[in-house]
């Protein structure tokens, strides 16, 4: 999905801020635990450390979280940028269960959009399962469906809307 209107001046609550693998380790966890409920506990620490693999994905990488009161990450998301093309990559929105519907995660996405927008990218993308509700959340907030794919969820028969 495509982000094509003007970028949010800012957040209506706190901003998200960088945040470190460790901040979000424990609730990288839980999620995967909520997804792969039989996995053992070596293959469910490879799931959580990949993350920090992600770095080498792109010249600009960023992990974005959006803190509670307390300080907890209740939202994340990760931002890749390449400036010499001028695209920005949004992957793996996610709120804690604790914290759905707290405006976490618009708080997140207007961050990494203007983060985006300050690398001077024109193109800011993100993927999105086309019969889950988030693809409707994502298209309140700018974004639209300009293309299907089905290779990431043919297991599941179901078709993803991705960049083209």
């Amino acid at each position: 999905m495509l982000h094509e209107v003007p970028v949010p001046a800012g957040t209506a609550g706190r901003p998200a801020v960088e945040a470190d693998l460790d901040a979000i380790r424990d609730l990288l966890t839980r999620r995967w635990r909520d997804v792969l409920p039989d996995v053992d506990n070596e293959v469910m620490r490879h799931l959580v450390d990949r993350r920090e693999a992600r770095r080498r994905g792109a010249d600009i990488v960023r992990f974005i979280g959006a803190r509670t009161e307390e300080g907890d990450v209740a939202s994340w998301a990760d931002l890749y940028v390449d400036p010499a093309t001028g695209t920005a990559q949004i992957k793996d929105l996610i709120t804690s269960k604790a914290h759905l519907r707290g405006g976490y995660a618009d708080a997140v996405l207007t961050t990494v959009l203007r983060m985006a927008a300050d690398e001077d990218c024109s193109i800011r993308f993100l993927t999105a399962d086309a019969s889950d509700w988030p693809r409707q959340w994502y298209e309140r907030r700018g974004f639209s469906i300009i293309g299907h794919s089905t290779a990431s969820n043919a297991v599941e028969g179901k078709a993803a809307v991705s960049c083209r």
